[in-house]
């Protein structure tokens, strides 16, 4: 096999020319030696500082460089604490509901950050900074101190923004303030409507978390609300329909009677006055009317109508002397109001003559015409009198008691109306013609208006009783007094006690009543109904009064009397035959003896 010329070289002469190869290894070696020195610094940088942000890092202003990451979150925990109690501001401005530019005045709404789910994200803000880099850059500004700083990264729980923001909407929101047009006799005034306004929440939600954390000025979303109707609808409703209404007068005119004997009336109403009488009503739909006050409008009518109108009267009855006459029955006259205000309403509408209405009047019939008197008797169904003190002692009693049967005197009672003493009697004061004297007050003697009518209530109950009418109400006195029958009489003492009955007869029944002498006289002229029959008890359960000195200059003397009960009875009868029996017990308290010892009492 051929040698090469390496194989034809001794040893000495190979080993000659192979030492400058093996330099050069051995340089190559300190150069990969001093290479990989070089890296395992620079490796071990990297590893060291893959923790920490480089040092002159900030985030937000603070210091974080040359700390640990753990270091680095919890300092930045602390330093901003206080920014998630500092309210965001949302400034808000109405815009149209087509999405126009704000048009209403400019309001803010202030968001506490902790409150309103705005926080930090220290963990996604510090990423930024640390973690394992080989690039020089980054090993350089760890160890340059170069400035450098770190973006804040926000979080936001959209739930708790969107509740917050929501909560703000409560206090923002307005709803729309309708306008009105409103008449008085000053005119007609139109207030506009005021638009309101609604905050979008969603909208500002979305702004707010844009803007954090890297503002707290930020611009929300709203819109105005418009009230449902404008300005022009209420001033075309005023002056189509308001100003038409108040334009002139609207005369209302009627007539009673023909030929020469019609009386005529016209209630001309005025625009002031119709303004008084029309309100605006608004239905569901906003469709605005004219409403008409039909009471008022009747009313105003009536003003200059009613000397048309005249009530019914009823035939009745009326005492001349001791004579009962009958007094017929007349129809009456009522204004028809049925249509009337329609009219009215429909004038309003109208210009000239059309402005006047027609009012129509119509016949009111009585209750009781005249033929039902036909079959009336007055015959006296029953009398009672009652003898009274006189003397200078009882002058005003007795003024009183003329007083009250002038009252009373001709008193017509119709079937199956109800008798009322005190309505009867009338005032009852100084203006009524009554007088001072003495009434009974528990148990005594005392000074009060009307002194002694109680014994004009004695004879009503006593007529009453014998007249067989029906006894609705009588109270007797607390002590007994000798001039009335035993449990047959009653006091009075308005408005608490009244004497009432009823004529239960289909008859009319005329009270007369008359002063002779010192005797009151009354007679009930009507259609007797049944045979009375009284039996009057036993005193049982007597007891006597104590003699008491009083020396009040105010002291009314008075004599003692017995205590007692006793029982009375009325037996009703017709044609010998039992029909009705009523039965009344009455307990006397005893009566003191009262002596006056002061020389100014008395009366």
């Amino acid at each position: 096999m051929p040698m090469s010329e390496r194989d034809t070289l001794t040893p000495a002469l190979r080993e000659e020319r192979s030492t400058p190869g093996r330099e050069w290894r051995a340089v190559a070696l300190r150069i990969l030696a001093a290479v990989l020195v070089l890296g395992g610094a620079y490796v071990a940088a990297a590893l060291y500082f893959q923790d920490r942000p480089p040092a002159g890092m900030s985030v937000d202003g603070i210091e974080i460089g040359s700390m640990t990451r753990d270091q680095a979150h919890a300092h930045l925990e602390r330093e901003l604490a206080d920014r998630l109690e500092e309210p965001v501001t949302v400034t808000v401005v109405p815009g149209g509901a087509d999405g126009t530019a704000g048009e209403g005045e400019p309001s803010t709404i202030a968001l506490v950050p902790a409150e309103a789910g705005l926080s930090f994200d220290l963990d996604a803000t510090l990423d930024g900074a640390t973690g394992r880099s080989f690039d020089p850059r980054v090993l350089w500004a760890h160890v340059s101190g170069r400035e450098q700083h770190l973006e804040l990264v926000g979080a936001v729980d959209e739930e708790a923004l969107d509740a917050a923001l929501a909560s703000a909407a409560e206090d923002y929101d307005e709803e729309a303030v309708e306008g009105e047009v409103s008449l008085s006799e000053d005119g007609v005034t139109v207030t506009e409507p005021q638009a309101g306004r609604q905050l979008d929440v969603p909208a500002t939600a979305d702004a707010v978390a844009s803007a954090w954390p890297a503002t707290t000025e930020v611009e929300g979303t709203a819109t105005l609300v418009p009230a449902r109707l404008s300005t022009d609808d209420l001033e075309t409703f005023r002056t189509e329909q308001v100003e038409p209404a108040l334009a002139a007068p609207v005369e209302v005119t009627a007539v009673r009677g023909k030929g020469d004997d019609a009386e005529r009336a016209t209630a001309e109403i005025a625009p002031r006055e119709l303004a008084q009488l029309l309100t605006v009503d608004r239905a569901q739909d906003d469709t605005l009317t004219l409403a008409l006050d039909e009471e008022g409008l009747l009313a105003r009518v009536r003003q200059d109508l009613g000397q048309l109108e005249r009530g019914p009267r009823d035939a009745t009855v009326r005492l001349e002397g001791s004579e009962v006459l009958v007094v017929p029955a007349r129809a009456g006259t009522a204004l028809v109001e049925d249509g009337l205000v329609e009219k009215v309403r429909a004038a309003l509408a109208e210009t000239g003559k059309g402005r006047t209405v027609r009012a129509e009047l119509r016949s009111v019939e009585p209750a009781i015409p005249t033929s039902a008197s036909e079959g009336w008797t007055f015959t006296t169904m029953a009398s009672f009198s009652s003898q009274f003190p006189t003397g200078e002692a009882n002058a005003e009693r007795t003024a009183n008691l003329h007083a009250g049967v002038r009252h009373l005197n001709g008193t017509v009672v119709m079937p199956g109306q109800q008798f009322s003493l005190g309505a009867a009697l009338g005032d009852i004061s100084e203006a009524g013609g009554y007088h001072e004297a003495p009434i009974i007050v528990d148990g005594r003697l005392v000074m009060g208006i009307g002194g002694g009518l109680s014994q004009i209530s004695t004879v009503v109950f006593n007529t009453s009783w014998l007249a067989g009418v029906q006894l609705d109400a009588h109270t007797p006195h607390s002590y007994y007094i000798s001039r009335y029958p035993a449990g047959r009489e009653a006091t009075l003492a308005l408005p608490v006690i009244d004497n009432l009955w009823t004529n239960d007869t289909d008859n009319p029944i005329v009270v007369r009543a008359w002063i002779s002498g010192d005797v009151i006289h009354m007679a009930f002229l009507g259609d007797r109904q049944y045979t009375v029959t009284t039996i009057d008890g036993e005193r049982y359960n007597r007891t006597e009064g104590e003699r008491v000195e009083d020396d009040s200059p105010d002291c009314v003397p008075q004599s003692a009397s017995d205590g007692f009960s006793i029982v009375s009875t009325r037996i009703l009868s017709r044609g010998g035959a039992e029909v009705k029996r009523d039965s009344f017990t009455t307990v006397y308290a005893p009566a003191d003896e009262i002596v006056c010892t002061d020389p100014r009492a008395g009366y």
